[in-house]
């Protein structure tokens, strides 16, 4: 037997009101002192095609046609990652440096003809953090930059790009024990990607810039 929706969604509104006030009653104090080791991963701004808003993510995507009756044949396959660990060192109280590092890639291939498009995005960078502990949360501000290439491949031919990112932001870490924060920060990326035009040689710049919302975990040691 269903259950009424009235009655569902007063079961899914208690749940929630339960683990807002759970997470608002945490007191943990993750470890901020000096020599304390940050460890997470986080998210990114879009800097080319193969790098996305995503935290973590792995992808296998088959793409099928299918014509009236006849059988469903598979046209493309894609692939993709995103991986954007992070380390630091909490060199005084409240206040960490250490690197970040950015590994992302796109795979395209058509099944028909075998051709394949592929993209991979490599980056690592410094990053600096100050937190001005609360009773309940963290805010704090950061500073970030990374430093890459972008690789393409396409008819056997491969191309390769070098890329900048300077970013700024401000957030808050949420405990959700005693060494494991919900980071969350909002702030202004400028990323720019240096490429040659095929025919006449001369160079090309991308920039992509603008304000951006960034979600992420830490573990505290």
């Amino acid at each position: 037997v269903g259950i009424p929706k009235t009655r569902t969604m007063k079961v899914i509104s208690l749940t929630v009101a339960v683990l807002l006030v759970n997470i608002a009653t945490i007191t943990a104090q993750p470890q901020l002192e000096k020599g304390s080791i940050l460890l997470g991963a986080t998210s990114t701004v879009a800097l080319s095609g193969s790098i996305s808003s995503e935290l973590l993510s792995l992808g296998f995507i088959h793409v099928k046609y299918k014509a009236g009756s006849d059988p469903a044949e598979d046209v493309y396959k894609f692939t993709s990652y995103n991986i954007l660990p992070r380390g630091g060192y909490f060199i005084i109280d409240n206040l960490a440096a250490g690197l970040q590092t950015v590994f992302s890639g796109y795979n395209e291939k058509a099944m028909d003809d075998n051709l394949e498009y592929a993209e991979r995005t490599i980056g690592i960078g410094p990053f600096v953090r100050y937190y001005y502990p609360l009773d309940r949360f963290f805010p704090f501000i950061e500073a970030e930059s990374l430093f890459g290439t972008v690789k393409e491949v396409w008819y056997d031919e491969d191309e390769r790009s070098p890329f900048v990112l300077l970013g700024i932001s401000i957030g808050a870490s949420l405990p959700l024990g005693d060494n494991v924060t919900f980071d969350a920060s909002a702030g202004y990326l400028r990323s720019s990607q240096k490429d040659t035009d095929v025919e006449t040689e001369d160079a090309v710049h991308y920039i992509t810039s603008g304000f951006c919302l960034k979600m992420g975990f830490t573990i505290y040691l």
